[in-house]
């Protein structure tokens, strides 16, 4: 059985685990407020994770025992996983199971998928790793309101 653990701001994240995954899905959900304009929340967002500052998330209390398989899914904010993930993998360390890795980003995953694998416990085996360009819908959709 899969736990899928994600955090997904515009849901681009969320739609590819689900169109990947069949199991128990949890969301990590940001205790921040967060600007509605795209390039405020790069900016804004990217702040944050660019200096690595851990930010709050709400209760997410999962029981690993029941599940043989987890995936994580981030999308990528200056070139790292979401600060939430990170403080969730730092928080909870799971071990001795087979782990999946979706990033999804508009074209610069720098080394976000490396940072990503130091955080999951080396008792763990990674069976997958995902790096999936998205495009910009953000700024498509952006664009559109402004016209």
């Amino acid at each position: 059985m899969k736990a899928i653990i994600y955090y997904s701001l515009s849901q681009r994240t969320k739609r590819e685990l689900e169109s990947r995954h069949e199991g128990d899905f949890y969301r990590l959900k940001g205790k921040i407020k967060i600007p509605k304009n795209y390039w405020l929340q790069m900016a804004y967002l990217g702040f944050f994770s660019s200096f690595s500052i851990p930010l709050n998330y709400g209760d997410l209390t999962i029981d690993f025992d029941k599940y043989d398989e987890i995936v994580l899914g981030s999308p990528v904010w200056a070139f790292t996983i979401v600060p939430f993930m990170k403080r969730y993998l730092r928080e909870n360390k799971f071990q001795n199971k087979k782990v999946s890795l979706l990033i999804t980003h508009e074209g610069g995953p720098a080394k976000a998928m490396k940072h990503f694998k130091k955080r999951i416990h080396p008792s763990n085996e990674i069976i997958s790793e995902e790096s999936l360009q998205l495009g910009s819908a953000y700024v498509e959709k952006y664009k559109k309101k402004k016209k």
